[in-house]
């Protein structure tokens, strides 16, 4: 009879701790969702740095004027 009131015992432990630790656990995601908690092992670790402009050096010669876009080449029918 005693392992019975041993192991009512170790199941309310255990069920208690499961509680407290839900509990912890659903305060700490709180403004969350669960779509976005099953994307989080996805994401990156930290954003990717922003690309500083270069300054250009200054040019010795002209750059001709070259067009914007290559030229194409005529369509045959």
């Amino acid at each position: 009879m005693p392992v019975l009131w041993i192991t009512v015992i170790l199941s309310l432990l255990l069920a208690l701790v499961f509680l407290a630790l839900f509990v912890k656990e659903h305060g700490r995601f709180h403004f969350g969702s669960p779509e976005r908690a099953a994307l989080l092992p996805l994401e990156d670790d930290a954003p990717p740095a922003q690309a500083q402009p270069q300054p250009q050096p200054a040019q010795s010669t002209p750059v001709s004027a070259r067009p914007a876009t290559p030229p194409t080449p005529p369509r045959s029918s």
